[in-house]
């Protein structure tokens, strides 16, 4: 089919309303003008628009100015039809098979380290109460108490001061939210560091327990903010060959924070009393100032191109983007042009995106952060040396090691079965393998009581179940996940929207779960959580895509965001277009 000009600008009218999919049927070539060469793709009318477009403007009959959403347009077109080799509706110029010309560089990586500070102090801060609760309660061993002056807390006020962290982290989270939109992500993630600091250094010099309570609060206002944050700018900056194992590397250090304070609580930062071992927790929160202070480097790392180019800083973006990248960057580069070109064209607001365009995202976001809480991890963390005590191990809080050992093991592994398997299919193991480790726990508490066999290995092996099931599934994909299908005009909103929710559900079960045991057993508090998993296997497998694979855009159109809204705006955009060319 041939084309005129007058053609070639009335079909790119139709490219708003075909991002809303409506299909107008196929062609297979087209000549769209006489000085431009013939292209054979497969097309819908979403193609056809874009080809028109792009023959119109190479041969300078289709005219509009820098900064328009037709020349944007224009451009887009020119560069698709110019061996872009995605999807034929995406707006990223962008694909996975030429993400391999665009390899990540060492500055990427020491970036994305130096951020990964940010969740290994979310591990480290979240089970600090599992190796000093001990101390902190002044808990004897034998006939043996903890030195005075670590004893600072009643058993009600411990419950307290462990649970009052994850309010501290929803406030955290809001603030999180605000900072990165407003001064970045990386700034936002350098300045989390100084309450983390402030904290723990008074953490290490404090006995009044009001005040620790405070500070335990304070600190967790810092992982809160560093959990909205963490996930926008690693998937930020990541390509799309990386962004499922760099995401993975988030939880990784979240378990590397868990290790490392059980590790160090029990075995680096000990107290003697009469031949025992205590956990000296004022020196544990030294190093946990220590750690804070790396993450504050985090003011030296590159920026996130894709929040550069939303503010309009397109040289900055490219800047940015240079140091995170080796070889040719030149498609991304025009990709975040393009960024700010239309940044320029929506100021007004139209054409952004608003949350309200990103519903299905939320709940997914929403949803699977709410099931990371319920699934039980903060109480089986928070308490592991409880749970291995009261399974009649001798030497409980070496077996608390050994799972953080594990869930450390199978952490590595996720990433990379999360480019292996898919972010769906890991999600739903983990759902069903949660909910046999918690069955196991809930029949070992149960057949003990009743003078059943119940091995104390058994509910071991069921906490070394649920470690493994949550690591490579539950624990790294919520993060990627929530990193991935939001535009980066709403990313900051609702990530705080999401982590909020998981804070307060994680309150919830830090407060409720001894109280939960009391009711209904230990057993009946495992099968409550055995149920809950169940209903996350559910979730997943009705409401969560597979997003492997695919680019953040191509992701943003699968989970339906903004489509239907900005279809008769880009139209009116170019009809206007095509009055001034031929008025």
């Amino acid at each position: 089919t041939t084309l005129s000009p007058v053609a070639c600008v009335a079909a790119a009218t139709s490219t708003g309303a075909a991002r809303s999919s409506a299909r107008l049927g196929k062609t297979t070539s087209m000549s769209a003008s006489a000085d431009a060469p013939a292209m054979t793709v497969a097309t819908d009318a979403s193609d056809l628009a874009r080809l028109a477009v792009a023959a119109a403007v190479e041969a300078g009959e289709f005219v509009s100015s820098p900064g328009t959403s037709a020349y944007s347009a224009g451009r887009r077109a020119l560069l698709d039809s110019s061996g872009s080799t995605r999807d034929t509706e995406s707006f990223n110029v962008q694909s996975p098979s030429s993400d391999g010309k665009r390899a990540a560089s060492r500055q990427l990586f020491l970036a994305v380290f130096v951020c990964c500070f940010s969740p290994l102090l979310f591990g480290f801060s979240l089970c600090f109460t599992s190796p000093a609760q001990g101390s902190m309660e002044g808990k004897a061993k034998g006939s043996v108490a903890p030195p005075s002056d670590l004893t600072v807390f009643t058993p009600t006020q411990f419950t307290y001061y462990a649970a009052l962290f994850n309010i501290g982290a929803v406030a955290g989270a809001f603030a999180g939210s605000s900072m990165m939109n407003r001064i970045g992500r990386r700034r936002a993630l350098a300045l989390s560091a100084c309450p983390h600091v402030i904290a723990w250094l008074g953490t290490s010099l404090s006995s009044d327990a009001l005040l620790l309570t405070s500070l335990r609060i304070l600190t967790g206002f810092s992982v809160g903010m560093g959990t909205a944050v963490t996930p926008c700018y690693i998937g930020e900056v990541a390509p799309p060959s990386l962004r499922g194992p760099l995401g993975a590397v988030n939880q990784l250090s979240l378990t590397s924070g868990i290790f490392l304070v059980n590790l160090a609580g029990s075995y680096g930062t000990v107290a003697e009393s009469q031949g025992h071992s205590f956990c000296d927790w004022r020196a544990l929160a030294a190093v946990g100032a220590a750690l804070a202070a790396v993450l504050s480097t985090m003011v030296c790392m590159p920026e996130s191109p894709r929040w550069l180019a939303q503010r309009g800083q397109v040289q900055a973006a490219k800047l940015a983007l240079r140091r995170l990248r080796q070889g040719d960057t030149a498609a991304e580069e025009a990709e975040l042009e393009l960024a700010g070109e239309e940044q320029g064209s929506s100021s007004g607001g139209s054409l952004g995106y608003k949350l309200s365009d990103c519903k299905r995202s939320l709940v997914v976001a929403v949803g699977l952060l709410f099931f990371l809480q319920f699934s039980g991890i903060n109480a089986i963390m928070m308490y592991a040396t409880d749970i291995c005590a009261q399974a009649g191990m001798e030497n409980a809080e070496f077996s608390t090691v050994l799972v953080m050992i594990a869930q450390l093991v199978f952490g590595v592994l996720s990433c990379a079965l999360v480019e292996t398997f898919g972010r769906r299919c890991l999600l739903q193991f983990s759902g069903l393998t949660m909910c046999l480790s918690h069955l196991g726990l809930s029949y070992y508490y149960w057949a003990h009581a009743a003078a059943w066999w119940a091995p104390p290995p058994l509910a071991l092996f069921s906490l070394s179940l649920y470690v493994i099931g949550f690591s490579v599934g539950m624990g790294p994909v919520p993060w990627i996940i929530l990193g991935e299908i939001f535009p980066v005009e709403v990313a900051g909103q609702a990530s705080a929207i999401a982590t909020a929710v998981g804070w307060a559900s994680s309150f919830v079960v830090c407060v409720g779960f001894r109280d939960l045991q009391l009711t209904v057993g230990a057993g009946g508090a495992f099968m409550f959580f055995a149920l809950l998993c169940f209903g996350c296997y559910l979730f997943v497998t009705a409401l969560v895509p597979e997003t492997k694979g695919k680019t953040l855009d191509e992701i943003l159109r699968l989970m339906r965001c903004g489509g239907a809204r900005e279809a008769p705006v880009a139209a009116g955009k170019l009809q206007g277009a095509t009055e001034r060319v031929f008025a």
